[in-house]
Parts: structure tokens; sequence; C-alpha cells
């Protein structure tokens, strides 16, 4: 597993769920190299389901929006083998920051068809429940 020292990444068996937490603020450097390591690790576990807690940076993600969106975030069911569940873990502040929301994470249509899907969330427990239950209808289709 790669190790960073500003992002905890685990792997959670039982609810097979990948957690990354950011300990601090990052650089943008930082920040791109952030999701390479989560892919390494979920790629080593075939999750596809991750939460990921940004209450710690700074609101850096405008500066690589179009990378993940366009580069990263297509290419992750390609290498996990179905839709990915981005759920992050957002300070209220993040939330209601000078940058609209929907220059961070688009509308939930921006997502159809697409092969990733992001929700931003002020709550872990709200965050969880929607990993979940993606969890639970992907279960049901088979």
């Amino acid at each position: 597993m790669p190790h960073l020292s500003f992002l905890q990444i685990d792997y959670r068996p039982g609810p097979g769920l990948l957690i990354g937490r950011w300990l601090r603020a990052v650089t943008e450097g930082e920040l791109y190299a952030s999701y390479p390591a989560l892919l390494e690790t979920a790629l080593a576990h075939g999750c596809r389901y991750w939460l990921l807690d940004a209450r710690r940076r700074l609101n850096v993600e405008v500066a690589i929006t179009p990378w993940l969106l366009n580069d990263f975030a297509p290419r992750l069911g390609q290498h996990l083998g179905g839709r990915v569940f981005l759920a992050y873990l957002v300070a209220p502040i993040q939330m209601t920051d000078a940058v609209p929301a929907d220059k961070v994470i688009p509308p939930q249509v921006y997502f159809d068809g697409k092969s990733c899907l992001m929700q931003r969330f002020i709550d872990e427990d709200a965050a969880l429940a929607w990993l979940q239950q993606h969890q639970a209808l992907a279960a049901t289709k088979g």
C-alpha cells in the first residue's frame, strides 16, 4: 500500500470500502499524488466504493477538477471493472465557500452514463449510507 504522509488510506473488507483521509492541508502536487495512491489500494482490493475525507485539506480541488473529471475519474471504471462511487466528506464551510459546489463536483445529472459517480457530504454517516445504498443496488443487479 502506498504511503503518503499527508494521506491515510485504509481498506475495510467488511463493508468493502476504501477510506482516504487527508491529514492536513495539501498542495496541488500532493493532491495529484493522492489519487493514484488511492487507486493503487483500490486495485489491490477490487474496491469501487470510496469515502474520501477532505475536511482537513484546503479547497485546492478546483485546480485539479478538469484532470479529475476528464482524465482520472473516467478511467476508474475500466481499472476497477464497474462504476466507481466517490463520497467526499467535506467541512460545512466547503459547501458554502466562495467556490460554488458545482465547480468542484458537478450536479448528479453530469454523471449519468459515466463510470464514476461523485457526491459531497458534511456528515460521515450520510456518506456511508450513500455508499452502502449503491453497494446494495449493485448486489441486486447481480
